[in-house]
């Protein structure tokens, strides 16, 4: 077996997911519901995993049984590597070109850890389970996400990409980017979707700031949740490694978030004494001050969900529905069936195909558990 990954030390912290799979239990071992204020998600999982075949990833690393997995035949990756094998949202590269070692990579979006929090419960595990397990590896983690849901919500993205504007923050991430979408009603702005970032792209830590709410609805047409944050933290290369020992030492999710977000951040309030110019000595906004005092609260949550085909059936209901009622009722009088019809010419593209291939598995996975 490969040696297993060696990691001085803790993070520096003064430097420093859906699918359609059949409903499965929740375990009791520290997950909890998603109906909290806030809570806490992996959002991102990209682990290189070296001197390890293809099928060992699969079945000892991911825990998948191997004939739920497809096996591509190579398909375009992401940054020098081809997809070797798939399962909805949760994906094995193989490296090409430049980026050649003799390993995979297991990459998981949001959507895919939302997909795989359904195998982590059905071997009746948690992702502390799944990162412990994959550190027995000689491995490397270029990014991992945590993601804190706000449903109260504490804070105003709007007020804070004012406060950003206006200098009332102090931080030691150096790029600043924003994006406030809206409309005006009666003069005032209404915001309908902002977004703030700290940190590049490119850096070992980007914090992003967003309403969730709306860039579910803008997506998937759902009903607006305006009172749906997320507040991200994207950890990159010795950052994400660290990040991982950290979270397996302590398994305190909340504890990590506070200590990034307090070591990098902090927004502020104008003070009352004009003469005060150092930010340092401003004062802390409240709203953040509540928002990191309660953020200790925050449990690690999985959120399996029926994604794919569960997002298809609502854009169904609420685009296409009315119009196939309206043929249906036609059809009646004019003694045809336009909606058979349809079905019948109808074809399914290679999404809708790969939906339908992977409703199979999952079907097959639910008979196993």
């Amino acid at each position: 077996m490969a040696t297993p990954l060696q990691i001085g030390g803790l993070i520096n912290l003064e430097e420093r997911s859906g699918s359609f799979l059949p409903e499965l239990p929740y375990t009791n071992r520290g997950v909890i519901r998603q109906k909290e204020e806030l809570s806490a998600l992996i959002d991102w999982c990209q682990i290189t995993i070296k001197e390890v075949p293809l099928e060992a990833v699969i079945e000892d690393v991911l825990r998948i049984p191997l004939e739920l997995m497809t096996v591509t035949g190579y398909e375009k990756g992401i940054a020098g590597h081809e997809v070797v094998a798939i399962f909805d949202n949760i994906k094995v590269l193989k490296p090409t070109g430049n980026a050649q070692y003799q390993g995979f990579q297991i990459l998981m979006s949001g959507k895919g850890c939302r997909n795989y929090e359904n195998f982590l419960q059905l071997n009746e595990e948690t992702w502390f389970d799944f990162l412990n397990r994959v550190c027995q590896y000689h491995i490397n983690i270029p990014r991992i996400d945590l993601a804190i849901d706000d449903r109260k919500p504490y804070l105003s993205i709007p007020d804070l990409i004012v406060r950003t504007k206006e200098g009332l923050l102090s931080t030691k991430l150096r790029e600043i980017d924003f994006h406030d979408s809206g409309e005006l009603k009666e003069d005032v702005f209404q915001s309908k979707g902002g977004s703030l970032y700290l940190g590049s792209s490119a850096s070992n830590l980007r914090l992003v700031f967003y309403e969730k709410g709306y860039e579910q609805n803008k997506k998937y047409g759902t009903e607006l949740d305006e009172n749906w944050n997320r507040y991200e933290l994207r950890f990159r290369q010795e950052m994400a490694v660290s990040v991982v020992q950290e979270l397996l030492r302590y398994r305190d999710v909340a504890g990590l978030a506070m200590e990034v977000l307090n070591s990098k951040i902090r927004f502020l309030e104008k003070p009352t004494d004009s003469m005060t110019t150092r930010k340092r000595l401003y004062p802390t906004y409240q709203a953040w001050a509540k928002l990191m005092k309660d953020i200790g609260k925050v449990k690690l949550t999985m959120q399996p969900q029926k994604k794919s085909l569960q997002k298809v059936w609502e854009w169904l209901e609420k685009y296409v529905a009315p119009s196939l009622k309206l043929f249906a009722e036609v059809g009646k009088i004019e003694k045809r069936d336009y909606i058979g019809n349809l079905v019948k010419n109808g074809e399914m593209n290679i999404t809708q195909k790969q939906l339908y291939v992977d409703y199979i598995k999952a079907r097959k996975l639910d008979e196993r558990g």
